[in-house]
């Protein structure tokens, strides 16, 4: 294949920006370069960097010119490589962040955020175009990046869990890694994860309705028979006069009739068995928590609880307590 077609492949590939040595390798003189842009066929994005083309920049040569404008190599990082990885929305409004070196020479580039990190050799997709973070390195990173221990928590949580990531090498990762910040609450994540907690509503259950208030932690995915089928149960309590079991989601995202049939079945199940089985949705666990512990509790104390509940502040406020 000869330099032309070299040179097609590589334009299709950087969404037709390159940088001012890619050019130079080409033939082109800077009088070239410059004879382009005066005529309006080219436009110069950053310093070194031009778009082959005029007109506002497709999000792909945005990132393209990000990566390009990093001397000595970067990766999409961060919510841009959470994005490309499908489990953030995109945010046009959100600069391109990317990765480079530690002790990189500094960068500053409008409408980019550079981020450096001490493990830039092992965060990176191998082969992968345009250089990305993996999946498990990007949830680490936007999960350091929180502006709090309890939103790095969640995001640990959810972004793993949306992202397919398991829950031994995100602990890998952060061996790997170290962080210095919220490496505590990341862990705890990472215990949530292993403890079946599968889902940020499973979460906001156990931060807000079971450690909040002082209930016992119930078992998460418990295996239950429903119909010759095995399922599993969100949140099971044993206790000695019986078993109650908190199903989580319920109808609010159950809609489909397949899955709210499998629903009823499993609440006949449990009744049949003696077992009371009770559904919550959004609502009830992250808007109303303290009245869902009342709930909880009540049931609890029907088969045999008898630790004493621990008010929390918001308890104060909405329930007079």
């Amino acid at each position: 294949m000869d330099d032309f077609d070299d040179w097609q492949r590589m334009l299709a590939a950087e969404h037709r920006i390159v940088t001012r040595a890619q050019l130079l390798a080409q033939g082109f003189t800077d009088d070239g370069i410059q004879a382009q842009l005066d005529a309006n066929r080219w436009e110069r994005v950053r310093e070194s960097v031009y778009a082959l083309f005029t007109g506002p920049l497709s999000p792909e040569a945005k990132r393209a010119a990000a990566l390009l404008a990093c001397r000595g190599g970067a990766l999409l990082s961060h919510e841009t490589a959470g994005e490309l990885h499908g489990f953030l929305e995109p945010d046009p409004e959100q600069p391109v962040h990317v990765t480079v070196r530690y002790g990189c020479s500094a960068v500053r580039l409008d409408g980019v955020k550079v981020h450096r990190s001490r493990a830039f050799a092992h965060i990176g997709v191998d082969g992968s175009d345009p250089p990305i973070t993996s999946r498990v390195h990007t949830v680490l990173d936007l999960a350091v990046a929180a502006p709090d221990a309890r939103e790095a928590m969640r995001r640990a949580h959810q972004f793993a869990l949306d992202a397919g990531v398991h829950p031994l090498a995100l602990e890998q990762a952060i061996d790997l890694r170290r962080p210095t910040r919220h490496r505590r609450a990341i862990t705890d994540a990472v215990t949530l994860l292993r403890d079946g907690v599968l889902s940020e509503l499973e979460h906001r259950y156990l931060v807000d309705v079971e450690q909040a208030h002082g209930l016992p932690i119930g078992r998460r995915q418990a295996p239950v028979l429903v119909d010759g089928v095995r399922r599993y149960e969100d949140i099971t309590y044993d206790l000695p006069g019986g078993r109650v079991t908190a199903r989580l989601d319920g109808f609010g995202t159950h809609r489909d009739p397949r899955t709210a049939l499998v629903d009823r079945r499993r609440t006949v199940a449990a009744a049949v068995s003696g077992e009371v089985s009770v559904p919550f949705g959004w609502d009830e666990v992250t808007r109303f928590p303290c009245r869902t512990t009342r709930e909880v509790e009540s049931l609890l104390r029907a088969v045999g609880w008898e630790e004493p509940l621990r008010p929390c502040g918001l308890c104060e406020r909405t329930l007079g307590l």
